[in-house]
């Protein structure tokens, strides 16, 4: 939906590169199962994250396979068969596009608001089986059973409530980051028993804060030529970052992953380094580094402190895996 949570391939162990495009494909597999052919189009590695996550922490061991695809005609690939967590974030990958369809519909103009008039039908009939429980199918979401409409509304709710937010255009970019941190807190933790709901509410929460910030800030440049709403735009009086700014976003930004540290620490791999080579990757190196970017934040002037902050901190986990 997004695409800034990435890991830092070259820092990846090849079977952790392997692993990861597992999971990837697996959802891939997934989406076409559950929400139609035409719902693999909106895949992306926000989700794949999500999923590894969710496996992680309700304790998944993935069952993996070789197979050949659309995408993939003439060499197999491995990827991770059907489980109850991917089926779950194949549905949600739905519902949140719908979701957000519909939002752009509302405020956006121009090229983008007919690209979303387009898409809806698509999306709609994504969602339609996305919130409908196939009883005869074995590998549904068992434990969430028919909840998906009650996520389905939960998400569609917060969604106005952001939009009806921003038809404010409050000097805040922290106030809108909250609410959809609130919806990927609850889609994340959704349907969990309580001791892992609360460990993924939390990652959640602080993930989608992290990511509406960085996508407001990616967009801030062409929001600003057309017209568009924008919560930097509305703290700056519609000028750009500077240089200090961009800093201090990126101070935020390291913040709010600081914050999801202690949830992503109770996670108990139980013999799943690969698992944790790949999350520990994407949060101490991969999203980081997505953000820099966006912020156009130079590695080469990152003081050398800086730079390997990243990698210790990395180095710290990987050496718990030993």
């Amino acid at each position: 939906m997004f695409g800034y949570i990435l890991t830092d391939t070259p820092e990846l162990k090849v079977r952790e590169q392997e692993y990861y495009r597992a999971v990837y494909c697996g959802l891939c597999r997934a989406q076409g199962k559950c929400t139609g052919q035409c719902s693999r189009m909106t895949l992306n590695y926000d989700i794949a994250f999500l999923a590894l996550v969710r496996m992680a922490v309700t304790g998944v061991n993935p069952e993996f396979a070789k197979g050949r695809c659309v995408a993939h005609p003439f060499r197999k690939r491995h990827y991770i068969k059907r489980n109850e967590q991917l089926d779950f974030c194949a549905r949600s990958a739905a519902i949140l596009a719908y979701g957000k369809c519909r939002d752009d519909i509302e405020d956006e103009r121009g090229i983008k608001k007919a690209k979303a008039r387009l898409a809806l039908p698509f999306l709609s009939h994504m969602r339609k089986k996305a919130i409908k429980t196939d009883h005869r199918d074995g590998k549904a979401a068992e434990n969430v059973g028919d909840g998906f409409e009650k996520l389905d509304i939960a998400v569609r709710e917060k969604l106005k409530e952001l939009s009806e937010l921003e038809k404010e255009k409050l000097r805040s970019v922290d106030v809108y980051a909250e609410i959809f941190g609130e919806i990927m807190a609850s889609l994340a933790s959704f349907g969990l028993n309580d001791g892992d709901a609360r460990i993924m509410y939390n990652i959640g929460k602080h993930l989608g804060r992290w990511v509406y910030i960085t996508d407001a800030a990616d967009d801030a440049e062409e929001d600003m030529k057309k017209g568009r709403f924008n919560p930097f735009l509305l703290l700056y009086d519609n000028e750009l970052m500077n240089e200090r700014q961009r800093e201090q976003i990126s101070d935020a930004l390291r913040l709010e992953l600081d914050g999801a540290v202690p949830a992503f620490d109770l996670i108990e791999y139980n013999g799943r380094p690969d698992m944790e080579g790949i999350i520990n990757n994407i949060l101490y190196l991969g999203m980081p580094n997505s953000a820099d970017r966006v912020l156009k934040i130079s590695q080469i002037n990152e003081s050398e402190s800086d730079k390997n902050a990243k990698r210790k901190r990395h180095a710290k986990k990987q050496s718990r895996q030993s």
